[in-house]
């Protein structure tokens, strides 16, 4: 009962991003990012509320989108206080243009 409470007040959202085929191919894919991040919020006790996923083939404009949708997740849900990605740089690939 206690491990449910505290998920409760631990809400997340994971992040995955593959920039190019290359990565996808080496141990980066989605799917391989998306278990690592599963694995990491079960062992902090995160409550995944929603999965954002960026594949290879997606365009800049498409993968600004995304962020934005993020960020108005975010915005929407303020009970939602942790994004869990593998690395910074798989967010955006730039945060000053973000």
């Amino acid at each position: 009962m206690i491990n449910k409470e505290i998920k409760i007040n631990m809400k997340a959202v994971i992040f995955a991003r593959v920039s190019t085929r290359e990565q996808a191919e080496e141990g980066y894919s989605l799917p391989a990012q998306e278990r690592l991040l599963k694995e990491y919020s079960n062992n902090k006790n995160f409550l995944i509320t929603k999965k954002f996923s960026v594949p290879e083939s997606a365009s800049g404009k498409q993968e600004r989108k995304l962020f934005n949708q993020l960020l108005d997740f975010l915005f929407e849900h303020k009970e939602v206080k942790y994004v869990v990605c593998e690395k910074i740089d798989r967010i955006t690939k730039n945060f000053k243009d973000a």
